[in-house]
């Protein structure tokens, strides 16, 4: 019998963007039958199903970012996953026979923190959104990559906050030499169990204001759309270790950079 979602966690195992050290720990599901559970909630809708913006539109990040897509390595590395496959759409395909792509295993590697390793590992506590950023600085050096990291974490969803937001999504969209890092609740989006997740985002319509995640955890998941306003209050939705919630991490090649 295949196991229901909703009561396991195999996805960033409170890799807590949202709290450092937090036991892993699903709510209960009311659903009364769990095999009738619809595989994702109203405020997501998957790649499978609406493709049409990808077929019309340059999207440059989500052709920079889908041969690199990988999945978390363990249910608590969504962050190494997300930082490998970042990593790799800012450096490009090398040229080399001889050259690699880069894994998980060596993002960890290279930047050689134990906390992270542990974090990471199976059944690891994950990693604040905090720590996060500190990770994605020191993988950004690791791989010598000539970028600018920027951090925006949310407060509230004020329509300022949601406007910001979409100021900083309609940007990221015009060019691969850019890539976000999504910390967000997890079942905000995906109407599933509650908790701490870390994704690349694939790319954003602005004419509908939808989002596409690409989703590392790929045991449950393929790629999604939601909302910029549900990303929003999936960002912002607090937890004991972080009560102010989480953001978004926005890597720039500086030879991209315009304006």
């Amino acid at each position: 019998m295949p196991r229901f979602r909703a009561l396991v966690l195999t996805a960033c195992a409170a890799v807590s963007l949202f709290a450092a050290g937090l036991a892993p720990v699903h709510a209960q599901n009311t659903v009364q039958n769990p095999d009738e559970k619809p595989k994702f909630g109203p405020d997501a809708v998957p790649i499978t199903k609406d493709h049409e913006y990808l077929r019309k539109a340059a999207a440059p990040d989500y052709w920079a970012l889908s041969p690199y897509y990988v999945h978390q390595a363990t249910g608590s590395a969504c962050s190494v996953a997300s930082v490998a496959m970042m990593i790799n759409a800012l450096r490009g395909l090398p040229p080399l026979a001889t050259n690699r792509l880069v894994t998980q295993q060596r993002i960890l590697n290279e930047v050689d923190d134990d906390l992270w390793k542990t974090a990471s590992a199976e059944n690891g506590d994950g990693v604040s959104f905090a720590d996060f950023q500190g990770y994605v600085r020191r993988s950004v050096d690791a791989f010598a990559l000539d970028a600018e990291v920027e951090v925006f974490r949310p407060k509230d969803s004020s329509p300022e906050t949601l406007a910001e937001l979409r100021r900083i999504l309609n940007e990221n969209e015009r060019t691969d030499r850019d890539i976000i890092l999504l910390a967000y609740d997890q079942g905000t989006l995906t109407g599933d169990a509650t908790v701490g997740h870390i994704a690349p985002l694939g790319a954003y319509d602005a004419a509908t204001r939808r989002v596409l995640v690409m989703d590392v955890d790929r045991l449950w998941y393929v790629p999604y759309w939601s909302s910029d306003e549900k990303l929003l209050e999936a960002m912002v939705k607090p937890d004991r270790g972080d009560p102010t919630g989480s953001g978004l991490i926005r890597v720039r090649l500086k030879n991209g950079i315009s304006g």
